[in-house]
């Protein structure tokens, strides 16, 4: 099983996820590779690695984005090791909500039938269940209408506002946990599992956009090879998220997700 997990100025953060789930030695056949997106300073990183013969750490020139990071590790694994059972991409602002968790994913991941996997993510933050992600895929519009509130700072963070009014106020039943397992269109990028057969069947981490629209970019990876997404309740991941972005978002990140969803639009909804 291996972890990939981004470093980006948030080297203590990293380093505590890696001790408390790691670092007691019951979960000892994961391998965890840690690319270093971009920063100079990875002394705590370093440490880290020494510590654990398990953790590699990688150090990329310059910030390659999420998913460009995470392929870059990936890439890397490969040249000397063969495809793990699953290639977990995770964020580090995560915890898992019971011990049992890795030994009900390899249980998992031999009882069931999947190419991408997400858990029960739960936002501390937004006080909701943020999986399955999307159950449909979604339409054209949508994706222009994403596409224009984030063609300059104030319109998205005008969107940014009635989302929070939408999930925080409102609690509509899209927030309330799924007990059973389904096959959705998308998962949660925060934690998602991609057994072997994602790239055996030519699935791929390679994602041309900088940030922002990887769930949409698997997803639609997923349905033009016949893949199945499945979001699996058994697994529960609490989510304290925005530790590292924050909630409203600056000029140049908003730039980036209009980017994304400009190439989204062009790609898979023309």
């Amino acid at each position: 099983m291996l972890f990939i997990i981004i470093n980006y100025f948030n080297e203590t953060e990293v380093s505590n996820f890696v001790v408390t789930h790691f670092g007691n030695g019951n979960n000892h056949d994961a391998e965890i590779v840690i690319v270093n997106n971009g920063c100079h300073q990875i002394s705590i990183l370093d440490s880290l690695s020494q510590k654990f013969s398990f953790v590699t750490i990688l150090s990329a020139e310059k910030n390659l984005g999420y998913f460009g990071a995470a392929n870059f590790g990936l890439m890397h694994y490969l040249k000397s090791n063969e495809l793990a059972d699953a290639t977990i991409i995770c964020n580090t602002d995560i915890a898992f909500a019971k011990d049992s968790f890795f030994g009900s994913l390899k249980n998992i991941l031999s009882t069931k039938e999947f190419d991408v996997l997400g858990p029960d993510i739960y936002s501390t933050f937004l006080k909701y269940h943020q999986n399955p992600y999307i159950t449909k895929r979604l339409s054209r519009g949508i994706i222009k209408r994403y596409k224009f509130f984030t063609s300059n700072v104030f319109l998205y963070a005008l969107f940014t506002i009635l989302h929070l009014i939408k999930t925080k106020i409102i609690r509509s039943k899209m927030q309330a946990k799924k007990n059973q397992p389904l096959t959705t269109y998308a998962v949660h990028g925060s934690f998602m599992v991609f057994n072997k057969s994602y790239f055996t069947k030519g699935g791929t981490l390679h994602y041309p956009s900088f940030l922002f629209g990887e769930e949409i970019f698997v997803a639609e990876t997923a349905l033009k090879l016949n893949m199945k997404v499945l979001y699996e309740p058994s697994l529960v991941v609490n989510h304290f998220q925005n530790t590292t972005t924050g909630t409203f978002k600056s000029a140049q990140t908003v730039k980036f997700m209009h980017q994304s969803y400009c190439y989204l639009l062009n790609t898979y909804f023309v």
